[in-house]
């Protein structure tokens, strides 16, 4: 029932399903899903058990939200900090629920795919819209040699939440899995593979997100980075990347290709954007000196911005800052013990399944490495975009934690064989292994 209940809030959570449907919304239809998981989690499993806070992420995770906790009469903003909580609480329950209620690689695989589908309608859903409609969402104001200029920028469908660069953000997180789960398993998931990435990347460039390209580029970097035969990847790489962006490079607009072209140029529309973000950013980071052991508190970065800038309430665009305002140092060392306890998580599933014998085309073995190479992309993404109060760490936290004590009950129960069976038994436990 936990395992139902979970994939139906991830379905609701991501479509955005009690927007589209107002009724849903009525019923508090997130809430009431998430709360069910949560216990049935209890009633099943306990809940130390069920949530497994012993294992070495929860750890972090729950010292960090601890501090959060003792430190609220240290910070600035108290009242805020309450209105903002429940938001927060929100996204934490993804980590509770994954680790909670996925048992098996079986109900991992099916979480996948649950989670995957839905990245992949969100990021589809408005690309259609556009096609069909014309629709673009957003729209960017710059200024070049004296002129202001508008460029439309695709955002998420109406029913989503996501702005240009969020959307080539979610966009950007479905390609290792992609690139692990479907390249790396056959011909038929090489071709699948291409299949879904050619209007994804259309979409991703239509976003204008100049954040979203080079985090693509990290994406590609890390998978090269962790690949145990570089050159053949890179050869790969450049086979199929470089015919897929001379065509879609091609069909964009020419403001569109100036846009990305204000990367490396300065005297072209777009790169005014891109210098004041990092003239903001220098300003949000002087806001720490107010409290900077404990922060303003938790969510109250917009707030901070407002009350000691002026002129803009926009959350600071960077979670390292982002966190910084409202947690303080102290707040943003745990935080990035919890994801340095992510990366150590999957970089031991990864050793334990490899120690006994799994090779590179492995279930388990693919899922940690796309896991790893997301984590690895959106710590650089993170220097471009806030992401505290998002559901992102504390859902691949929760696939790092279920991943590693999955290999490590593979190794438990192969550690458990007598070394005299033989290679047909051998074979029957490795069947016994996928099927659980």
């Amino acid at each position: 029932m936990a395992f139902v209940l979970l994939n139906l809030f991830t379905i609701s959570y991501f479509l955005h399903l009690t927007a589209r449907v107002p009724a849903l919304g009525a019923l508090r239809l997130d809430l009431a899903l998430a709360g069910g998981a949560m216990l049935a989690i209890a009633i099943q499993y306990g809940v130390g058990g069920g949530l497994r806070l012993s294992e070495e992420v929860a750890r972090r995770l729950n010292l960090f939200l601890v501090y959060i906790l003792v430190s609220l009469p240290l910070v600035t903003l108290h009242g805020s900090v309450i209105n903002n909580s429940p938001g927060w609480i929100k996204v934490v329950f993804f980590f509770l629920l994954v680790v909670g209620a996925i048992r098996s690689e079986k109900q991992l695989k099916i979480l996948m795919l649950v989670f995957l589908a839905c990245q992949l309608f969100r990021g589809l859903e408005p690309l259609y819209l556009h096609i069909t409609t014309g629709y673009w969402g957003d729209i960017a104001y710059s200024h070049a040699a004296g002129v202001m200029t508008g460029l439309h920028r695709l955002s998420g469908a109406p029913f989503d939440v996501v702005n240009p660069n969020q959307l080539a953000w979610v966009i950007v997180s479905t390609i290792p899995f992609l690139f692990y789960l479907l390249w790396q398993l056959n011909k038929k998931g090489k071709l699948l593979f291409v299949i879904i990435v050619l209007p994804l990347t259309q979409a991703l460039l239509l976003t204008g997100s100049r954040s979203g390209l080079l985090s693509l580029a990290m994406v590609i970097v890390a998978i090269i980075m962790f690949s145990k035969n570089r050159k053949r990847t890179v050869l790969i790489g450049l086979f199929v990347i470089v015919p897929i962006a001379v065509i879609l490079l091609g069909q964009l607009a020419p403001d569109m290709r100036e846009r990305y072209l204000s990367l490396i140029d300065s005297d072209v529309a777009g790169a005014d954007t891109k210098q004041g973000r990092i003239n903001a950013l220098v300003e949000q980071i002087g806001t720490v000196s107010n409290n900077p052991l404990f922060g303003h508190g938790l969510g109250t970065s917009g707030e901070t911005n407002w009350n000691i800038m002026g002129g803009s309430s926009q959350i600071t665009h960077n979670l390292y800052v982002e966190i910084l305002q409202e947690t303080g140092a102290i707040g943003l060392t745990l935080f990035l013990l919890y994801i340095a306890t992510i990366i150590k998580s999957l970089r031991r599933t990864l050793q334990t399944l490899a120690e006994k014998g799994y090779a590179a085309s492995d279930w388990l073995v693919r899922l940690s490495s796309a896991a790893l190479v997301w984590v690895i992309m959106d710590l650089f993404y993170s220097m471009s975009c806030f992401g505290l109060r998002s559901w992102e760490w504390y859902f691949f936290g929760g696939i790092a934690t279920v991943c590693h004590i999955l290999a490590l009950e593979r190794k438990e129960l192969i550690s458990a064989e007598p070394s005299y069976r033989s290679e047909e038994h051998t074979s029957e436990l490795q069947s016994r292994i996928t099927i659980s």
